[in-house]
């Protein structure tokens, strides 16, 4: 999905939340604190660097919480039914998920999606 309306429309899953700029970040943190969400936020570099300072607050927050986990320096290589299959600086890690959230830019990334396995 590349929009989130309804944070409350999803609890009790595994959810994951690409991208790092503010929207990823304010849709990771919403979907975090609905109930029994476990949140994972991936980002291909190695620091968030273009969001707002507030965000930047509050995403440090739940980090240190354990409400967020954000894995930085990786990138989804695929999107099963029930799992998604990132590279984290060379490695590939297997986490469990149910949805997915891109934010990736202004437009839906479809070649990077037909990539990973989406349809």
């Amino acid at each position: 999905m590349y929009g989130l309306i309804e944070a409350e429309a999803y609890t009790d899953a595994h959810i994951l939340v690409v991208g790092g700029g503010d929207s990823a970040v304010e849709a990771a943190l919403g979907l975090a604190h609905q109930r029994g969400n476990k949140v994972t936020l991936s980002y291909r570099k190695e620091t968030f660097s273009r969001i707002k300072e507030r965000n930047a607050q509050r995403i440090a927050d739940s980090m240190k919480s354990g409400k967020v986990q954000v894995i930085f320096n990786s990138q989804p290589v695929e999107i099963t039914d029930r799992g998604v299959r990132l590279e984290v600086a060379g490695a590939v890690r297997d986490i469990s998920n149910d949805y997915v959230w891109v934010f990736a830019g202004g437009t839906p990334p479809r070649e990077f999606l037909e990539k990973v396995g989406s349809r």
